[in-house]
């Protein structure tokens, strides 16, 4: 099992949000620059929610990267909670962002 390890500074945000590949997933959006790293970031904004529900929603997407992690290529990804994170089913999500990392042409 990789360590990811985190995505802190903002040019690395600005950089991946500029020139990585983008897909829109339900309940998350997923953002990912090909390069010899593996880091992760995993954000969501006041518009999903109070605290306790943001908090839970990166948890969850946290989880749900650790399943894929060792089944994915090195790169930089960034995971942004959508609104509607908190309606979906743990099951759903996962299929979601599976095929998300599919499209993106992340997974082995």
């Amino acid at each position: 099992m990789r360590i990811f390890n985190k995505i802190n500074k903002n040019e690395e945000f600005s950089a991946i949000y500029r020139f990585g590949k983008k897909w829109y997933c339900d309940g998350v959006i997923i953002f990912y620059l090909k390069c010899n790293e593996h880091k992760m970031a995993v954000v969501a904004s006041r518009k999903v929610g109070k605290a306790v529900i943001r908090n839970r929603s990166k948890r969850i997407l946290r989880a749900l990267f650790s399943k894929f992690e060792a089944n994915i290529y090195n790169g930089k990804y960034i995971f942004v909670a959508k609104n509607e994170i908190v309606q979906i089913s743990f099951s759903k999500l996962e299929r979601s962002l599976k095929w998300g990392l599919k499209k993106l042409e992340c997974l082995k």
